[in-house]
């Protein structure tokens, strides 16, 4: 009785284990092709389709990837999707960070009212890639 419990349990581990991995390559695949193509729409629907307490997480790790390859105009657009879709603190971080190193960028996609809406410089002072503070 035992042996079929450990082996149940061992499969039901291993069914979750791969249903994340994915989940994952799903994204990994949509920030590959939006690195290539300079398209979205994959990308934004494999980060929709994770567990909502995933989700800011898959925000963050698909605009660094993008940014740190140097995709900043793609980087920006989605963290442009990013706030119409999310409310998490870690937005706030990548709108100030398009602010400021990328000025030009933010002024060619970032409009007044965009900004108005999403953009809370009082949360974004306080947050950084590690988390947000206070």
């Amino acid at each position: 009785m035992l042996t079929w419990m450990g082996i149940i349990l061992t499969v039901v581990v291993l069914a979750l284990l791969a249903k994340s991995a994915m989940r994952t390559s799903g994204v990994a695949a949509g920030t590959a092709h939006a690195r290539k193509t300079g398209e979205l729409g994959a990308l934004v629907a494999a980060i929709e389709t994770t567990p909502y307490s995933e989700q800011a997480t898959q925000w963050d790790q698909a605009i660094g990837e993008l940014w740190q390859s140097y995709a900043r105009e793609e980087a920006t657009r989605l963290v442009m999707e990013a706030a119409e879709r999310s409310d998490a603190d870690i937005i706030q971080y990548w709108i100030r960070q398009v602010l400021e190193v990328e000025p030009e960028i933010a002024s060619e996609h970032f409009t007044q009212e965009f900004l108005e809406e999403h953009f809370q410089p009082e949360v974004a002072a306080k947050c950084g890639r590690t988390g947000c503070c206070g």
